[in-house]
């Protein structure tokens, strides 16, 4: 009886410990990084609000956000573009980031904005979500990292900034 109890807490330690490494990291992993020249970059307006749509040939994302000194709060929808609907029928995973950047386009924060749950291509994410904005910030980009399934296979697609 001792003998389970153990291993059922060593188990669920472990599952645990998993699931925290899992998450760890999304934050620092981009950090000095410059964004890929295919991402747009948004400027970032010191006060007030804006609204917009960013998209490209996989994904478009429709947010707006209101910035109060050194916080933001940005909300919106994501969505993959009408060729995946076409093409596949599922989707593994898909993971919208939003990334804070300097005046030279160089990353200097990351977080998952939104996460596919339903396996659906034709999901559409809504986010809304609240940041501190890291000092030196001049602007936004968002990214995103996603594959998608159909009967020969998978396929991969994102759109991330470039290694260091």
């Amino acid at each position: 009886m001792m003998n389970a109890r153990l291993k059922m807490t060593r188990l669920g330690l472990l599952s645990l410990l998993i699931l925290c490494a899992g998450c760890a990291g999304t934050s620092n992993q981009f950090v000095g990084s410059p964004v890929a020249p295919q991402q747009q970059i948004i400027a970032l307006q010191p006060g007030g609000s804006s609204a917009d749509s960013w998209q490209n040939f996989d994904i478009r994302i429709d947010y707006q956000y209101k910035r109060d000194g050194d916080l933001l709060e940005i909300s919106g929808t994501a969505e993959l573009s009408p060729r995946y609907e076409m093409l596949y029928t599922n989707l593994r995973d898909l993971k919208v980031f939003l990334f804070f950047l300097d005046d030279k386009a160089h990353v200097l924060e990351a977080n998952m904005l939104a996460r596919s749950l339903t396996g659906r291509v034709d999901e559409r994410l809504r986010f809304t979500k609240f940041y501190k904005v890291p000092p030196g910030t001049a602007s936004i980009t968002f990214g995103y990292d996603g594959y998608v399934l159909e009967m020969q296979g998978g396929y991969s697609f994102y759109l991330l900034p470039l290694g260091k």
